[in-house]
């Protein structure tokens, strides 16, 4: 029978366990994140936890920091889902820090208006056929008759 995963709170973490925000994939397992300090880290997703869950950017999980940090200052040891997310939100003990929404675009309440007056015309499209059509020689037939 398998053993019984872990139970992670914020506030039962040891003192070498942080709760990050995965950041950008930098191959080969690694992963850059952001604690709730703001300090940013590499760290590695061991080959047993890349099996059982999945994490992308801007996911959270609970690194293990290595004693002696070189370029790779801990391993992933738990991806947080979200039930566990809103569990944590109902005991009050997720980070206010982690409650804020990173975005770099326009916000969505105020759509970017595009005014075409200042607008450069598109250059012409090479992938399409030119089709030149006469107009001037369908007038004058439809006139003398």
């Amino acid at each position: 029978m398998a053993p019984k995963p872990q139970s992670y709170y914020p506030s039962t973490l040891p003192d070498d366990h942080r709760l990050v925000r995965l950041g950008p994939p930098q191959g080969s397992g690694n992963f850059t994140c952001t604690d709730t300090a703001g300090a940013e880290r590499l760290v590695e997703m061991p080959a047993r936890v890349r099996r059982t869950a999945y994490a992308a950017r801007g996911s959270f999980a609970i690194v293990q920091l290595y004693a002696a940090a070189g370029r790779v200052a801990g391993e992933i040891v738990h991806v947080v889902q979200g039930d566990e997310i809103k569990a944590w939100r109902r005991a009050g003990e997720w980070p206010a820090v982690f409650d804020v929404v990173e975005s770099t675009s326009a916000p969505a309440a105020e759509p970017a208006v595009a005014d075409d007056s200042d607008d450069e015309p598109l250059p012409e499209n090479p992938n399409r056929r030119h089709v030149i059509v006469d107009e001037s020689d369908s007038d004058e037939d439809s006139d003398d008759e």
